[in-house]
């Protein structure tokens, strides 16, 4: 080799050692594929749309009150029965659906919104078809409450006795609880759920349906300018 070479050769820079070229490069996440599923519904970046969250919100209250009684029996849920089980099939059904929804930024199935027609009706009947008296004088036959239990006699009362617990009326929050443990606190989730599930779809659908008719003036005006000029 010629000293020209060689001189050449000492000029240049050394090279880095391989190891700790390797040491800087990003690891590969061998667990990603493992942790593949949708993204925390809660937090996504890419759904804007509010009424997704309403959905799966719903969708989480009618689940909620399908774990709870129904009845002045506590130790049974409403799940436990044939109509709480198909309320809570749609419930979960609904929470799946929105869930993919809201990561997906579009939605997945609406026609769970339609199937939650059939728990808001049957709650609404169970909450407005309630007798306490008859409620409580079966409970008490069977041994589900105490006998000395005092109860609201009517939802007007109950909304009475709400106040007067507020007011400090030591009676009043004795008899708002026996008229919640004889109609059961499951009936009502199940009844909020599904009615928020229900006003957000024809909430969505008059808005849609708005949104078109704007569309559809814009354009003829659009149109109506163009053959002005």
């Amino acid at each position: 080799m010629t000293d020209t070479g060689t001189s050449d050769l000492a000029s240049l820079e050394p090279l880095e050692p391989l190891d700790g070229a390797m040491a800087g490069a990003p690891a590969e996440d061998l667990m990603a594929h493992n942790r593949a599923g949708l993204a925390a519904p809660a937090h996504s970046l890419y759904c804007r749309d509010k009424s997704f969250y309403r959905f799966l919100f719903a969708g989480v209250m009618m689940f909620v009150g399908c774990c709870m009684p129904w009845t002045a029996e506590i130790g049974r849920a409403g799940y436990q029965t044939m109509a709480g089980g198909f309320y809570m099939l749609i419930a979960i059904a609904m929470v799946w659906s929105w869930w993919a929804s809201i990561a997906n930024n579009r939605p997945v199935s609406m026609k769970w919104l339609l199937f939650t027609m059939v728990p808001l009706v049957g709650s609404a009947m169970a909450l407005f078809t309630f007798n306490v008296v008859d409620a409580a004088q079966h409970a008490k036959d069977h041994g589900l409450v105490p006998m000395d239990m005092t109860f609201s006699e009517s939802w007007s009362t109950v909304f009475k006795d709400m106040g007067s617990a507020i007011a400090k009326n030591a009676e009043a929050p004795v008899r708002v609880e026996g008229f919640w443990r004889l109609l059961g606190p499951g009936n009502v989730l199940v009844f909020l759920g599904a009615l928020l599930a229900e006003a957000g779809f024809v909430m969505g659908v008059v808005g849609g349906a708005k949104q078109n008719k704007d569309a559809t003036k814009a354009k003829m005006a659009a149109a109506a300018e163009r053959r002005r000029k």
